[in-house]
């Protein structure tokens, strides 16, 4: 299905993406945050790695969010409460399986307040 699927106005969309980021070249985030702002949604980005290309390239390199720091950011996102304005989860590249086990907590503590929450993998 289509982002925008139930008929609602995508302003009422607020999208939490957990995806790589490049500094040379458009993947992951830096390829989805700013389409979904153009076409009204809020999008809060959650950057699973920084490399200066993707992984494709002969040369790259970067840093990699890890399982803890993820808990940290999303932790603190709930305590204010953001968790529960999330309406869709997008994710992405993640180095290590743990990443991906913590991803599939923040999913769960998501659609735990909002059961409607659609989650999409790219």
């Amino acid at each position: 299905g289509d982002i925008m699927s139930n008929g609602d106005s995508v302003t009422d969309y607020r999208v939490l993406s957990i995806q790589s980021h490049v500094v040379s070249g458009y993947v992951g985030n830096k390829s989805v945050v700013f389409p979904l702002q153009v076409l009204g949604l809020d999008v809060d980005a959650i950057n699973s790695v920084q490399f200066s290309t993707h992984t494709g390239y002969e040369h790259w390199s970067g840093q990699v969010l890890d399982s803890k720091d993820l808990n940290v950011l999303f932790d603190n996102l709930a305590k204010n409460d953001l968790h529960k304005r999330y309406t869709h989860i997008l994710t992405g590249y993640a180095a290590k399986a743990s990443f991906l086990e913590t991803i599939a907590q923040v999913v769960a503590t998501v659609k735990s307040v909002n059961p409607g929450a659609i989650y999409r993998m790219n």
